[in-house]
Order: structure tokens, then C-alpha cells, then sequence
């Protein structure tokens, strides 16, 4: 029986762990499943065939037999690329190159075995079809490619949930100081307490204020990108709305790694039109960069995987509400208003419209000089913009061991 353990941050300004041991169902929620049959020449079962299921990248492989008609089944793999061999005692070896295994497809693969020595290799090189027909479930699934090489907005791959069917509005606003990210699948609703069930490498990925979702890890760390809007089995669970299911990569038996770094500056903006008929840019500094590593710690037996994203944007706010006093108005001169401040000791107007300057609180007329501003529109009107930063740091570290074929442990921070 396989377990695995994942843990995950609630990705707040705080870290809080969120560690879930995950059971047969429950694996799936990171794994998948081969199954297929065994056959001979002229459509007869083949029992106790020995089906040999490697991991091309790290080299792991599990191991199980046919049943008596013929059957077989691997649960709890890894997402990835994998090999399969087939063999038994009168028959030509099966061997399949190119299986890749995704989350929410069962790959099959049905073997017809040719009659000949256990030395003699039939090799196929292609992977399984790709038509899900082990559940009733409706998903569209990202893999690393796609995400790697779409344009995504501001690198937040919750942007992919544009290209599934029925997926109505993905927002990510920034609320209480962190990002929350809030989705409508097939006409549900928010009503402010979320619709949609968020998934990072098994663990709950959910905002603990509003069920919306938790950000993810830079696109160059993610593996596959999984959107279900109908159909979810059990092992999901919570919300009714849908399945956004989120696996990040892990190290394999090679080092691999990446860098990036994306600049976006007022000077590379395009003009814009302002009132008057001016043209202007938008100020806009946002600079995002980082890099990802991964590789063996033990070869054939234990990974790493870790990434870095910064992010230093500044921006800028439009105020243009302020109402801010006159020249006269700020000397103690009202004569030209039409309301007269009232004098609060005898509760009659000052005379004249004229305060004076020894009844000016001192505080108050240092505020008012240092900062209250001058109007620089009509109607004493104030118009001014303030720069916004937003700075963040996301690191991502993930550890894969192999005990054993039947237990694997995988953590990730």
C-alpha cells in the first residue's frame, strides 16, 4: 500500500504548515494509474505476465503481474514520463516508450504478445490516447509545456483558467495585504465564501478567511495545471463548484535548472491619451525574477526541487477627489465664501469672514503647511499620483524519497 505525505504552505505573510497523510483515494489527488490487458496473437488472455512500470527520470519502477484474465493495474505513479515492459515465458518481451501520465487520466495499455524467445523485444514508442475513459469527470489539464511557453499575465498561472470551457471570471485581487485568487466554473457563484476547491501538490491551497485561493508557485516550477469542472470524485472533496489541482515539479537522476528574470518599465510603455489631447505613460516599475534547481540527492532514491520568484513593483495610485483650502482660506481670509466660519466662543460668525491669526492652533497649522497642498485644478480641486510598491519573495523546496516500491514519501515547503 502507498503512502505519501505532502506538506504545504497556507502561503500567507505567515507560514503555517498544512500536512496531510494522504491514503490510497487521496493519492490520487498527485498520482495516477496504469491499467491495461495482456494478450496473445489470437485474442487469448495471458495470466501471470510480469509488467514492469519505470519512471524514465528517476529511474523508479514498480512491478505487478496480470490476473487470471489477463488484467493489470499500477496505482499512486507520480505525474511524468514512463516505460513499460511485459514479459513471460514464451513469449516476445513488450516494451512501451512515451507513456505520459497525467493527473486525471488512467493510462492504458493493451499488450498483444508475439509468440518467441523472452530475449526478442516488440517495442512501441507512443503514449496511450489521451480520451479519459475511467470516469465520468470533465477537466482540462496545463502540462509543463503549455505552461512554460503561453504568454501568462504577470506570471500567475491561475491565467490558464481562461482557456477551459466554462470557466466564467478568475480575479486575483490583493485583499489584507496578500493576493487571493476568486473563480466561477459553470455559473457558480462566489457569495464571498468561495465555490471552487484549490490543490497544491495535495494539500489544501485555500485562503482560511474567504475559501478563495492561496497563490501559486512561479509557472517554471509547475508541472501540470488541472481544472475540474465537473464530474470530481470524492478524493477532492469540499466545494462543489470545481477542482483547480496544482503539482509542482521535482528533482530527477539530472540536475536541471532555469533562470528568469521579466522587466516591465514606464519607458517600454506604450503613450496614452489624457484629457487636453496630451500623451502620456503610465508609470509602472515591475521587475520578476528567479530561477528554479532541482536534481538527485541519491540517485534512483531521493530528489530535490527548489525555486525562488521576487517580485519589485511600484506603481502608481490616481487621487483626484481632494478638495483642498484657497490661498485666503489657509491665511484665515473667508470673505469671499459663501459660508462664514462661526466663531466657536460667542457662536457668531467672525467678522468679516476673518480668523485671526493668533486663534490658529499651532499643530493644526503645521499640518496644514507641510501637508495639505496647494489645488493644481479648477475648483480648488487636488489631483496628484502616489506611488504603490508591492515587493514579494516565493520559495518553493520539495524533497521525493523512495523507500521502497510500495512507499514513497514527498514533502514540499
Amino acid at each position: 500500500m502507498l503512502r505519501t505525505v505532502s506538506c504545504v504552505p497556507a502561503l500567507r505573510r505567515k507560514f503555517a504548515w498544512q500536512c496531510l497523510l494522504l491514503v490510497p483515494l487521496s493519492a490520487q489527488v498527485t498520482t495516477t494509474t496504469i491499467r491495461g490487458s495482456v494478450s496473445d496473437q489470437s485474442g487469448g488472455v495471458v495470466p501471470n505476465a510480469q509488467v514492469v512500470v519505470t519512471a524514465t527520470e528517476t529511474g523508479q519502477s514498480r512491478t505487478t503481474q496480470t490476473s487470471g484474465d489477463g488484467q493489470f493495474l499500477v496505482e499512486f505513479l507520480p505525474v511524468g514520463a514512463y516505460n513499460l515492459e511485459i514479459s513471460v515465458a514464451g513469449f516476445k518481451k513488450f516494451a512501451q516508450s512515451g507513456i505520459e501520465l497525467e493527473l486525471n487520466r488512467v493510462a492504458r495499455v493493451d499488450a498483444q504478445l508475439e509468440i518467441g524467445s523472452a530475449v526478442e523485444t516488440g517495442a512501441v514508442n507512443s503514449d496511450p490516447s489521451l480520451v479519459n475513459t475511467n470516469n465520468a469527470s470533465i477537466a482540462r489539464m496545463s502540462d509543463s509545456t503549455e505552461i512554460e511557453n503561453l504568454p501568462i499575465v504577470n506570471r500567475n498561472v491561475y491565467t490558464l483558467l481562461e482557456l477551459t470551457p466554462g470557466v466564467k471570471s478568475s480575479v486575483s485581487n490583493i485583499v489584507l495585504g496578500y493576493p487571493e485568487q476568486r473563480t466561477m466554473i459553470n455559473g457558480g457563484v462566489d457569495g464571498g465564501a468561495g465555490s471552487v476547491s484549490y490543490y497544491l501538490d495535495g494539500g489544501n491551497n485555500m485562503t482560511g478567511l474567504r475559501n478563495t485561493g492561496n497563490m501559486n508557485p512561479n509557472p517554471d516550477a509547475i508541472e501540470e495545471f488541472l481544472v475540474i469542472t465537473n464530474g470530481y470524485s470524492a478524493e477532492y472533496g469540499r466545494l462543489a463548484g470545481g477542482v483547480i489541482n496544482v503539482i509542482t515539479k521535482s528533482g530527477s537522476n539530472s540536475f536541471h535548472g532555469s533562470l528568469f528574470e521579466f522587466l516591465r518599465n514606464t519607458v517600454l510603455n506604450a503613450n496614452v491619451w489624457a484629457p487636453g489631447g496630451t500623451l502620456t505613460k503610465l508609470p509602472l516599475h515591475r521587475n520578476q525574477f528567479g530561477g528554479t534547481f532541482g536534481g538527485p540527492i541519491k540517485r534512483n532514491r531521493t530528489f530535490f526541487f527548489g525555486t525562488y520568484q521576487g517580485l519589485r513593483q511600484i506603481s502608481t495610485t490616481l487621487l483626484n477627489s481632494a478638495v483642498v483650502p484657497t490661498p485666503l482660506e489657509r491665511t484665515g481670509n473667508f470673505s469671499q465664501d459663501k459660508n462664514q466660519p462661526i466663531d466657536p466662543t460667542t457662536k457668531l460668525p467672525f467678522p468679516d469672514g476673518m480668523i485671526p491669526m493668533t486663534r490658529f492652533d499651532p499643530t493644526a497649522l503645521n499640518i496644514l503647511n507641510k501637508y495639505v497642498p496647494l489645488a493644481n485644478e479648477a475648483q480648488n480641486a487636488y489631483q496628484a499620483q502616489i506611488p504603490s510598491p508591492y515587493n514579494s519573495n516565493a520559495v518553493l523546496v520539495k524533497v521525493d524519497h523512495y523507500f521502497s516500491q510500495a512507499q514513497r514519501f514527498s514533502a514540499s515547503y
